[in-house]
């Protein structure tokens, strides 16, 4: 028993040091991917898939820069929504009533941590770029100051794939774990997707916002895996 006990301690170990050689990965091809962008050396990308909008959609009318007709613009806003601050604001706040009730604060507070945080970081990313800082500080919370980073590419990578993470560790089935995973992943493509088609973000922008929300996410991961392990080399003595 004690030998069997061992040998699942080891292999236990070295799952988890694989998954955190794949987090540390992804952190540093996505702060790759970010720092590209922000040199702007993804531009001639985003003028190329702007110039191919145009050519097959059009703008919507003679005043606008958007691309596509009104029945297109608005199916994209819909789903981009699924990005912006009111839904995200109401399922969290759902997601707190829900832990609340079950009593489970660690998760809350654990999940309440990536997604404040990681709002917290886009905030700085686009006070950073922003060509003009508004005078009332409440203006860079209620209006958009910056086209980049994306927000809603990033709040939905953080928010979709933090949510997805956590209800596929209650999970035992591999295909529905893999299943809640995936769902998560092609929501914020399209939520991605929708911001780049009405010409509301250019490419650069929402590559910019995965980006950093999937090194706010490793990080995250990381942070929380090396804590863990600490807890337990301490619990172990």
């Amino acid at each position: 028993m004690i030998e069997e006990s061992s040998l699942n301690n080891i292999r236990n170990y070295k799952l988890d040091r694989q998954d955190e050689y794949r987090a540390i990965l992804i952190l540093i091809w996505s702060l790759i991917v970010f720092i590209i962008t922000a040199l702007g050396l993804f531009d001639w990308l985003s003028d190329m898939v702007s110039s191919l909008l145009l050519k097959y959609l059009g703008y919507t009318n003679k005043w606008s820069k958007s691309f596509g007709p009104e029945w297109f613009l608005g199916l994209n806003r819909d789903v981009s929504a699924l990005g912006g601050f009111p839904l995200l604001f109401i399922f969290l706040t759902i997601i707190i009533i829900y832990y609340n009730l079950r009593r489970e604060s660690k998760r809350l507070w654990r999940l309440l941590f990536i997604i404040v945080g990681g709002g917290i970081l886009m905030l700085i990313a686009k006070t950073i770029s922003a060509h003009e800082i508004p005078y009332d500080p409440i203006e860079i919370v209620t209006n958009s100051i910056s086209q980049f980073p994306s927000g809603h590419a990033m709040m939905g990578t953080i928010f979709y794939i933090a949510l997805a993470v956590t209800i596929s560790r209650r999970q035992h089935s591999r295909k529905t774990k893999k299943l809640t995973l995936i769902s998560g992943i092609v929501i914020i493509l399209l939520i991605g997707i929708s911001r780049i088609l009405p010409g509301n973000h250019s490419v650069a922008d929402v590559f910019a916002g995965w980006a950093l929300g999937l090194v706010w996410l490793s990080f995250c991961w990381i942070l929380e895996r090396r804590i863990k392990n600490n807890l337990d080399k301490k619990n172990s003595f």
